[in-house]
């Protein structure tokens, strides 16, 4: 039967004009349409009634033209169950079925806010008054009115987009979403109206628009003690206003820090975690602002040093710091020579050698910890062996002796040394050697101090005896006179000054022997002389020598030399 066919099929079209047409004249006056987002039950059905009783009507209407009749066109046929469609029933029911499946979609959907819902309504209420808010913030508003009309004047919404605003009284208060996302817009349109003494309606529109409210922002880097902190907190608001900062109740700064026209200054005095709260305010809206950075311990370094070791073990300074920047320690210009190590938590060089050897490094500290730090030492490391001298006899010399004399200090093989010489005025020593000339000042057992100092810094001193003789005398007597063939003494002589002295005689005198004994000048002779000359000299250990002259006669022996028979007879008388 062709013409029920013709009925669903029309009916499924106007289905569709009429959704279309509804769309079109529910939304004829939005220039901007916005769907229904997060609106609760009562609010839904007072904003869109009419919508839902068209499309409640329109999927009535489908499911009706799409229902198998009866015989007699009345009504459903149901046996239980339906039995059979014919293909017209088919082609009706779907058609009706999917003008239903695009009315919950449209209801659900595409239903479009009321003519308030944020659009320009200036053409009807006039030009509005634009209020930029923050999601969570209040306006309120209490208008006022001629004295002679504000006793009959009552207040009321005319718009209320969203339900954001209701009336206290006189005063109208709107309280925006705190989910409210920015750039959203609420229409309220207030609404004065008057019954009595006259009747009278007055309207002012109101516009508020959704900005960012206030929020806060910043960070502060991770310090070295010492260092001077100058922070400026940020805080925006789309809202107009001046922002103003305290500090956040209940805290206080880190000390070294204040808080002083919206910036935070100073220089922090602990060390570790430092927390600084603070509380922003905006118009009344306040957030917290909670930062928190790490003051970190300064990097210690340590001055130049030089360490030697002689064979002995030896260490550098130990160089303490913090445990909160973990420095470590390694070489960072030159070699550690054979035998030292370097120690990376402590930067101790330590180690032995008896090498002639001198070496430079430097060390390089480096924190692990927060920003970074490096320091750096200069290590000298010499070694050589150890420094031993051994000194030869002594000087032995004289008064004014004019020749030098020596005597020589050995040392071991070493760094070069640099000797000195104390103990008497005018010793001298090069090299090991000591010399004394021309001294001064007689005295015997006197002793030298001979230092000798490596370039590596050892020091050592060795005792070198010095005997200075006083000037050698000698005097004793200068006539012997001797009798042919008898040996004959002088007394004896007479030495002063010298030492260890040894005195000795000679004469060149042919025929005259002369000796000394027991410091005497013994001569003898076998013939007679006169005026013969002896030498007698004495020699001292340092080689000083005096002479004495001693002249010699040597007299015949006595003895008659005639016979008394050849004398003459006298007769006394």
């Amino acid at each position: 039967m062709p013409i029920p066919a013709i009925i669903g099929t029309i009916a499924s079209v106007l289905g569709w004009i009429g959704i279309d047409l509804g769309i079109s004249w529910l939304t004829s006056d939005s220039t901007n349409v916005e769907y229904v987002r997060g609106l609760d039950f009562p609010s839904f059905i007072e904003l869109y009634w009419l919508s839902l009783l068209l499309y409640a009507a329109v999927m009535l209407a489908g499911l009706w033209i799409a229902l198998p009749k009866n015989a007699g066109g009345r009504g459903p046929r149901y046996r239980g169950r339906i039995k059979q469609l014919d293909t017209m029933s088919k082609t009706n029911y779907i058609a009706a079925l999917a003008a239903v499946l695009v009315s919950v979609i449209a209801a659900v959907s595409l239903i479009p806010m009321s003519d308030a819902a944020g659009e320009d309504l200036s053409g009807t209420y006039g030009e509005a008054t634009v209020i930029e808010i923050a999601p969570g913030f209040e306006w309120r508003y209490t208008p006022e009115f001629p004295e002679d009309l504000t006793e009959f004047v009552t207040v009321s919404l005319e718009v209320n987009d969203g339900s954001v605003g209701y009336v206290d009284g006189s005063m109208v208060i709107v309280t925006i979403p705190e989910e409210a996302a920015s750039g959203t817009t609420y229409n309220v349109v207030i609404e004065a109206s008057m019954t009595e003494p006259v009747e009278q309606t007055a309207y002012q529109y109101v516009k508020f628009v959704v900005v960012d409210g206030l929020s806060v922002s910043g960070t502060i880097n991770d310090i070295i003690a010492g260092t001077r902190i100058d922070f400026s907190p940020i805080g925006e608001s789309d809202m107009s206003g001046e922002i103003t900062w305290t500090v956040k109740a209940g805290t206080e700064l880190p000390a070294g820090l204040e808080l002083a026209d919206g910036k935070v200054s100073g220089t922090p005095t602990g060390i570790g975690l430092q927390t600084v709260s603070l509380t922003a305010n905006c118009r009344g809206e306040t957030a917290d602002l909670v930062v928190t950075f790490t003051v970190y311990s300064k990097i210690v370094g340590d001055s130049e040093e030089t360490i030697a070791s002689y064979g002995n073990t030896v260490s550098s300074r130990t160089i303490t710091n913090a445990e909160d920047i973990g420095v470590t320690w390694t070489v960072s210009e030159g070699t550690l020579p054979e035998g030292f190590s370097l120690d990376p938590s402590t930067g101790v060089v330590s180690g032995s050698s008896t090498e002639v050897n001198e070496t430079v490094v430097t060390i390089t500290g480096t924190s692990t910890h927060g920003p970074e730090q490096t320091v750096t030492k200069q290590i000298t490391i010499r070694s050589e062996p150890d420094l031993v001298l051994s000194a030869e006899d002594g000087i032995l010399t004289y008064l004014n002796n004019a020749n030098a004399v020596t005597a020589t200090v050995a040392a071991t093989q070493t760094s070069q040394i640099s000797w000195q010489v104390s103990g008497y005025d005018g010793a001298t020593v090069s090299d090991g050697v000591v010399s004394v000339s021309n001294p001064a000042t007689a005295g015997m057992g006197q002793e030298l101090t001979v230092t000798a100092t490596t370039a590596y810094g050892q020091t050592e001193t060795a005792q070198v005896r010095l005997d200075v003789e006083d000037t050698l005398t000698i005097s004793g007597d200068d006539l012997v006179s001797a009798i042919v063939g008898t040996a004959k003494q002088t007394s004896a002589f007479t030495v002063s000054g010298g030492s260890s002295n040894s005195i000795s005689a000679s004469t060149e005198t042919v025929g005259l022997t002369a000796t000394i004994q027991d410091d005497c000048l013994s001569v003898q002779s076998a013939s007679p002389m006169q005026d013969a000359q002896v030498t007698v000299t004495v020699t001292s250990a340092a080689g000083q020598t005096a002479s004495a002259t001693v002249m010699v006669d040597v007299y015949n022996v006595l003895v008659f030399s005639s016979q008394p028979t050849g004398g003459a007879v006298i007769y006394p008388m």
